[in-house]
């Protein structure tokens, strides 16, 4: 936890600091460069969605998250210690029909949900389905985890952030258990092993680093890229507009104003559309009660993966199990959403 909160601390200060130069010097040189371009040129390059304004976002506040957390679990595999914490949670992960195995890249995903997913290889073909439906739903990516925070400092209810993670497991752990039937047939071909810890060598971590962030960037990084086309497109043509207004109405039903609804949306795209909620200098989440604020986070968060995760289970799982995946997790989102709207207000009722 406080790797990826210091990691999230220096990609915002990357930001912060580029803010501050565009600021300083009347505007983004990167704008002013494509100034003369067609404006579909433009666009796609240093747009809102452009591959070298969103693309290069990407990239700085992803990779310090993505390295840290690969530090931490080069030096954690290096030493024993995943290990002797996949064989101790082994019985706990079995009852929402996965194994001690499949925690590594449910961790991975805490860091990138697209290495996470192609780290699924490694789990056994009863549990893998499983696995990449547990990393879409419940392991929050750098993304996420940034921008909610930020979010939650910027309402100064920072409090709810350990609150968020722990229902984001806990209904990821009951979506699992609710859409995938437990088999315990595979059980008995999962050992148990004399673990051992030992001082971590630089150059295992070094090896393990090496090759996740040649998967983030060689792998993760062209479908961001990809993402990017795709939502400059969509924009141009007005279609995230028009979704835009059709996703106003449900937000009504649990006290959202319509003015949230482009942070919901962007948040289908990237999980880092969130912030999009702090618009306005912070005077939306002004309005927003602690609770809704909290639904809101929620349902953008768990409503669907984002694009670039959905494009990758399709490619590794193909479009049909990332279709099967996306609705089921549509369906618990909501669910769950209205389950604690149900349970906060039965709640206040009682404690009145």
């Amino acid at each position: 936890m406080f790797v990826v909160y210091g990691a999230d601390r220096i990609g915002l200060s990357y930001i912060r600091v580029g803010a501050a130069i565009c600021g300083q010097m009347g505007g983004c040189p990167l704008q002013n460069a494509v100034g003369g371009l067609p404006s579909w040129l433009g666009a796609a390059l240093a747009g809102n969605y452009g591959l070298l304004s969103l693309g290069i976002y990407s990239f700085v506040w992803a990779f310090p998250v993505v390295l840290f957390m690969s530090i931490a679990n080069a030096a954690a595999d290096d030493s024993g210690l995943k290990d002797r914490i996949v064989d101790s949670l082994d019985p706990l992960m079995r009852k929402i029909g996965l194994n001690g195995r499949d925690l590594v890249p449910l961790l991975t995903g805490f860091g990138c949900n697209v290495v996470a997913v192609q780290q699924t290889r490694s789990c056994s073909m009863c549990t893998r389905k499983r696995c990449v439906s547990f990393i879409s739903f419940g392991s929050a990516c750098s993304y996420q985890i940034g921008a909610t925070l930020s979010i939650f400092h910027a309402a100064g209810r920072e409090w709810l952030f350990i609150p968020y993670l722990a229902v984001l497991v806990a209904a990821a752990a009951v979506h699992n258990r609710i859409w995938y039937r437990i088999d315990q047939k595979w059980a008995a071909y999962f050992e148990r092993r004399q673990t051992f810890l030992q001082k971590p060598s630089w150059k295992g971590i070094v090896f393990r680093v090496k090759e996740v962030l040649q998967q983030f960037i060689f792998q993760a990084m062209p479908i961001f890229l990809i993402i990017c086309l795709a939502a400059t497109v969509l924009n141009e043509l007005g279609v995230i507009r028009l979704v835009t207004l059709l996703v106003s109405p449900v937000l009504s039903l649990f006290g959202a104003p319509e003015d949230a609804a482009p942070g919901l949306v962007f948040s289908l795209i990237r999980k880092d559309g969130i912030l999009l909620f702090n618009e306005g200098n912070g005077a939306l989440l002004d309005m927003l009660p602690g609770a809704t604020l909290f639904l809101l986070i929620y349902l953008a968060s768990t409503f669907t993966p984002c694009m670039v995760t959905v494009w990758t289970i399709a490619k590794e799982l193909g479009m049909k199990t990332a279709a099967a995946i996306m609705g089921k997790q549509m369906a618990t989102s909501v669910v769950s959403v209205l389950s604690i709207m149900i349970i906060w207000k039965l709640t206040l009722c009682i404690f009145k």
